[in-house]
């Protein structure tokens, strides 16, 4: 899984400076940070890259993240927030350097935070998707995710149906984990050369999986998932995102997380595992450079767009479209970091959530009033129809 070439004495540099600075904004009131940059104050401007705008650093129940904050960014206009998670032995200062997240969330306006995994939590700094301790709802370091979300929305004009997950290798496959164990707190997600869905409980078990695939099939893993999301089930948008060429993660991983995540967003809005349409509503190739890629399309029962996975023929272990300076990117792939935010940003969580209630609500009768009833099934026509239109 990648490595950065920031070392550990510049990483702790920069955050005691952007802790400073964040430290400084806080205190004079809970939206000091929000005031400030409103007021066209950048001192606290962004190294990676070149997006104009806040690059804050903090901490959260004794763990760092960063919190990249757009320079048209108003305090009473909520926008929407990514969590983005870093890939092993990365940090949150290169993951962003290399992928051009911050730029695209400068011209797209929504908060970028970028959670910071700890050498006391893994050595390598990886999140530790594997680990049911870890990756399951309430539980380690999933649950602070989820925390550290809420704060960011405590303390932000966030847009609470608009908030996605996303992540590469280590970081994509716990994003895929929070999309299922946190569907009422994450709209969509993006998984970028990640292991697929499973908690497989031990790190040997997890190399397994990495170089060979899960030891699951993608009917059993989405089937995981759906009984995981229990009464939260719905459909889990989800793009997934892998090279080929991937000697690190191998590809079958990302089959495996498209068959898997169709099938539980399928009995999220259906119910019916025989109604199930397991091919593609849409395919397309093209090239990027010296890269030829695969797009398919994937639609649940409800026919929202569900899982659009890029295979790009040739390419590793890399952000796909990354900056040129990174030691983990494959600068002439897909734009990912634009596609995946094309593609998450179209999801409004309580959307997908009329839809899955659906299932249940329409053939109640009884002691559902009629005019109840009327609504919700309007309510519904309404959020299947923006679904479809996609």
């Amino acid at each position: 899984m990648p490595a950065s070439d920031d070392t550990d004495a510049t990483d702790d540099a920069v955050g005691r400076r952007t802790l400073l600075r964040a430290k400084e904004l806080l205190q004079s009131s809970p939206l000091g940070a929000e005031r400030a940059v409103r007021s066209g104050d950048e001192s606290g401007v962004s190294e990676p890259g070149s997006a104009a705008g806040a690059f804050l650093g903090s901490d959260h129940d004794g763990r760092s993240y960063r919190l990249y904050v757009p320079p048209g960014y108003d305090a009473d206009e909520p926008v929407p927030l990514l969590v983005f998670l870093h890939g092993c032995r990365q940090t949150p200062a290169a993951f962003a350097a290399e992928t051009g997240m911050n730029e695209v969330a400068a011209d797209e306006t929504f908060l970028v935070a970028y959670p910071k995994q700890s050498r006391f939590g893994n050595p390598l700094r990886c999140w530790n998707w594997y680990d049911d301790t870890d990756a399951t709802r309430g539980n380690g370091e999933l649950a602070w995710l989820a925390d550290l979300t809420h704060s960011v929305i405590d303390e932000f004009a966030v847009d609470e149906d608009r908030v996605y997950v996303a992540g590469l290798s280590a970081g994509g496959s716990m994003a895929a984990r929070a999309i299922v164990e946190y569907t009422d707190l994450f709209a969509a997600a993006g998984v970028h050369s990640g292991p697929a869905y499973d908690a497989v409980g031990s790190a040997l078990s997890a190399l397994s999986q990495m170089y060979r695939g899960d030891r699951q099939d993608g009917r059993e893993a989405g089937i995981e998932a759906y009984e995981a999301m229990a009464d939260r089930a719905r459909a889990i948008p989800t793009i997934v995102f892998h090279g080929t060429d991937d000697d690190v993660v191998d590809v079958a991983n990302a089959r495996q997380l498209t068959a898997g995540t169709l099938r539980a967003s399928h009995l999220g809005v259906d119910g019916d595992e025989e109604t199930l349409e397991v091919e593609p509503d849409r395919v397309e190739t093209g090239t990027s450079g010296p890269y030829e890629y695969a797009r398919r399309q994937y639609r649940d029962g409800s026919g929202t767009l569900v899982v659009e996975e890029w295979l790009v023929d040739g390419m590793g272990h890399a952000w796909s479209g990354g900056s040129s300076d990174g030691r983990f990117t494959a600068p002439n792939g897909p734009d990912a970091s634009r596609l995946l935010w094309q593609f998450v940003s179209e999801y409004e969580r309580s959307t997908l959530e009329a839809v899955a209630d659906a299932r249940w609500t329409l053939p109640i009768v009884g002691p559902v009033s009629r005019s109840r009833l009327s609504r919700v099934q309007t309510q519904v026509r309404a959020a299947v129809s923006r679904l479809i239109e996609r």
